[in-house]
């Protein structure tokens, strides 16, 4: 149930790219769907990535057992990590923004140096074809399933 959360984040994006990740998208969006709704998950996606992960390291037995007893322990420290380094980002795009630097304290930033080939307007271009993705992707997912979104 921890990992719906981080895999509808990164499955979503992923799916974007590759076709091969949306089923497991799909799934992460119901898994979260319904933990909104604070209903039992039914989907059963923690079931599919701990098998998943699991037979890719079968080459290592021992690092495979180890993974499958302790995989709640493992996707809690994955989720804890995962929203740690994206607060980490957040505050450094803040700074970036703000003061013109990732650190205020320090006068180098490597993101100051990657943005100087980025024009304002291609990062907007870019942030603007991502929100789009994400939109249609719940739209086709909504009308895929025939549930219709009613706002007030």
């Amino acid at each position: 149930m921890v990992i719906c959360i981080v895999a509808l984040i990164v499955f979503s994006f992923l799916s974007i790219v590759s076709a091969r990740y949306r089923p497991l998208a799909k799934d992460a969006f119901k898994c979260v769907f319904l933990m909104i709704q604070f209903k039992p998950c039914d989907v059963k996606l923690e079931e599919k990535i701990k098998s998943k992960v699991t037979s890719k390291l079968m080459r290592m037995p021992k690092l495979a057992r180890f993974f499958y007893r302790h995989f709640r322990t493992i996707s809690w420290i994955f989720t804890i990590v995962f929203f740690a380094s994206l607060l980490y980002s957040a505050y450094g795009i803040y700074n970036l923004l703000v003061f013109g630097s990732c650190d205020p304290t320090s006068a180098t930033c490597e993101i100051t140096s990657l943005l100087y080939f980025l024009s304002c307007y291609e990062i907007e271009t870019v942030s603007i074809i991502t929100i789009i993705a994400i939109l249609l992707f719940i739209y086709f997912y909504f009308k895929k399933k025939n549930i219709k979104i009613v706002i007030k």
